[in-house]
């Protein structure tokens, strides 16, 4: 799958359940994006997609396909 991260198209190979913050840090080697609480609750794994402010813990890969995701 192809996504869309910080301007670059990259292509991704996960499960379409895998939440983006492990394809961001363990796939992607970016590791601005941290792990917090899993929850959605402490904001630490806080993306940008398409300008709104998600939670990646919880987003799943297959939910970001042709948006726009902006992290550190």
């Amino acid at each position: 799958m192809d996504i869309q991260i910080n301007n670059k198209t990259v292509q991704v190979n996960a499960e379409g359940d895998t939440p983006l913050l492990w394809v961001i840090r363990d796939d992607l080697g970016m590791t601005g994006t941290k792990y917090g609480c899993g929850l959605a609750q402490c904001g630490a794994c806080s993306v940008m997609i398409d300008g709104q402010v998600v939670r990646s813990c919880v987003t799943p890969i297959d939910k970001v396909a042709g948006k726009q995701i902006t992290t550190i």
